[in-house]
């Protein structure tokens, strides 16, 4: 009944909206995102930019990690990397490229480690729960890759090569190029790098052998102006990652991982006088082979085919009032050694109701229900606000119901899957405050998270294992961050740092949940001077538990990072020398899988 309440609302939007004033018509359509800060009026976005994210090549785990002060957890450097948002797991981070999410669909996680960061031009990340706005999985929050496009009045060309070279014989480079005028623009990026990977494990007599690995990734966009109301877009990107999974303090290992995704969007732009609509087709392909022992050709695979089909209608009813209505349509066929051809689809829907009382009251109310060939998706609902006290504090608050559903794992894996799961479900709830004066911006977040059904893979035999909806989990937590930039004469010098607290709690036992850190720290310092830029980056991880009984952890440490950057010929090349781990620190994240000692590297930028 909800399910067809939704798409009536859909249904006669076109009728309702026909009825509203025609006197009303907009000087201007704003194009907002789901991850603009309009629609997300009580959630904190952070935004990073073109040049953070283009600065050097890495990782798209090693960026934010410096930059956005949040846990990975990392089976060794350049090994499998997993997000950890607000005390939530690692399948309950929603990764998006430029709109459309990109979480596997065979065990609903995103490795950071086989995704760079380069060649986008925004990264934007939402903490807090936002499953009506992003579907299953938002729960910690989103993280979406950006591509820009835009249009110049002339023809207008850009080339970039940025390289490096780095310990343990590692290399890498990243080459882009960009053509624009007033109706097309075409961007093509192309980057690869590889490693040894054979760093020394600290205060032992071991290396970390079986670790190298290589990464290559090919992206494009393309934007075609067909009028001043309409745009065509397609975006590509294709990725492939080889990597040998390196040993642990106690065990060898000969493991070989290969996998590849292929990623293709399509996208219509339609903007009108009090409206404008998204109109997007996507296919998404992964692949991975895993090969036990790297010296035989025998290995288990895994694949997963997903075409998405989605449509967003905003339209606006006054200048400060509005509606978006979306309609989603996922179909994925999974397959592999222990999946053998299962497939699901998915249709979802949703309506945001956004408006903005004077210039000081910002709210948005949204619902999403959907249907599935599997199971049945619960009806969902948030509310966020904004309050302006003064040009200088602003309060924020936020209530929403979220979701995430079981993945082809999960559910068909040969023996063990359970196709009587369920969603897992969850409420959150969440107060901030903003202060910003001249040059100084500093805010302050309180939230918690209570999750039911989450599900778990437990024994039934000491060799056999299924997934069960069991676990409840309530997450409460702090975060604080502070911006601050103060010129002296010549220098520009600038500090950011973010501070978070997390407690999650195992409803059953009690207990914190393992790899969640209580603390967790990120600052940066800034010294600019003609042409130089001086950063020192310090992060800071609490301990961890690595049994459910909290009987055993990791301790905490802190990594400390500087880098020396100089801008040369007129700001088009920037040489930049890393020092990573300055102090030697023996630490890890996980268990018996050391991370690398001190390291280095160069790296050159040249933009034309």
């Amino acid at each position: 009944m909800k399910y067809l309440s939704i798409c009536f609302l859909l249904s006669t939007c076109s009728t309702i909206f026909a009825q509203v004033d025609s006197l009303q018509i907009l000087e201007e359509v704003k194009l907002y995102g789901n991850f603009s800060k309009k629609l997300n009026a009580g959630y904190q976005i952070q935004i990073l930019s073109d040049s953070t994210i283009n600065n050097e090549v890495q990782s798209l785990g090693n960026l934010l990690q410096k930059n956005a002060n949040l846990y990975f957890k990392q089976n060794g450097n350049g090994m499998v990397s997993s997000i950890s948002l607000r005390g939530s797991g690692a399948s309950h981070t929603g990764v998006y490229w430029n709109g459309i999410a990109i979480n596997s669909s065979l065990n609903g996680q995103t490795d950071f480690n086989t995704l760079s960061a380069n060649g986008f031009n925004q990264i934007e990340i939402r903490k807090g729960s936002g499953t009506t706005l992003f579907g299953s999985g938002a729960i910690g929050g989103a993280i979406n890759l950006k591509d820009n496009i835009s249009f110049s009045p002339s023809l207008h060309k850009e080339f970039r090569v940025n390289f490096g070279f780095a310990s343990y014989n590692t290399k890498n480079i990243f080459v882009q190029a960009k053509l624009t005028q007033s109706n097309f623009h075409i961007k093509l990026s192309v980057e690869g790098e590889k490693s040894e990977n054979d760093y020394p494990f600290l205060d032992t007599e071991i290396s970390n052998e079986n670790g190298a690995y290589k990464n290559h990734q090919i992206k494009s966009v393309f934007g075609y102006k067909i009028n001043s109301k309409n745009q065509i877009k397609l975006f590509t990107h294709y990725n492939y990652n080889n990597r040998e999974l390196s040993r642990s303090i106690s065990a060898p290992s000969k493991n070989l991982y290969k996998n590849t995704e292929n990623k293709l969007l399509v996208n219509w732009l339609h903007t009108g006088n009090q409206f404008n609509s998204n109109f997007d087709v996507a296919y998404l392909h992964e692949k991975y082979k895993f090969f036990l022992d790297k010296n035989y050709t025998d290995f288990l695979f895994g694949e997963a085919k997903s075409h998405i089909t989605k449509y967003n209608f905003r339209y606006f009813l006054k200048k400060q009032m509005s509606f978006l209505v979306g309609l989603e349509n996922k179909y994925t066929k999974g397959n592999g050694s222990s999946i053998l051809n299962k497939n699901r689809n998915l249709l979802e829907s949703y309506i945001l109701f956004h408006h903005q009382i004077k210039k000081n009251i910002i709210y948005n109310i949204s619902v999403r229900n959907g249907k599935s060939t599997i199971f049945t998706i619960p009806f969902i609902y948030a509310l966020d606000s904004k309050l302006i006290v003064s040009p200088n504090i602003s309060l924020r608050a936020n209530y929403s119901t979220n979701y995430k559903i079981p993945t082809f794992n999960d559910l068909y894996w040969e023996y063990s899957g359970n196709l009587n799961l369920i969603p897992e479900t969850s409420t959150s709830k969440e107060i901030g405050a903003d202060y910003k004066i001249k040059n100084f911006t500093t805010s302050i977040v309180a939230y918690q998270t209570n999750s039911t059904n989450l599900i778990q893979w437990q024994p039934v035999t000491p060799s056999f294992w299924k997934p069960v909806n069991v676990q409840s989990v309530i997450s409460t937590g702090a975060e604080f961050d502070l911006n601050y930039t103060y010129p002296i004469k010549e220098y520009i010098i600038g500090l950011n740092t973010q501070y978070a607290y997390n407690q999650s709690i195992d409803k059953k036992t009690n207990k914190q949940l393992i790899y969640m850190p209580y603390h967790k720290i990120n600052t940066n310092l800034n010294i600019a001077y003609k042409g130089w830029a001086l950063n020192y980056n310090y992060q800071y991880n609490g301990q961890v538990f690595t049994t459910t009984s909290n009987t055993q952890n990791i301790t905490n440490f802190s990594l400390k990072n500087v880098s020396l950057q100089k801008q040369l010929i007129k700001y088009k090349v920037n040489i930049g020398f890393y020092i990573n781990n300055l102090f030697n620190e023996n630490y890890q994240i996980v268990a018996n899988r050391p991370m690398p000692n001190r390291n280095y590297k160069l790296n050159i930028n040249i933009k034309l």
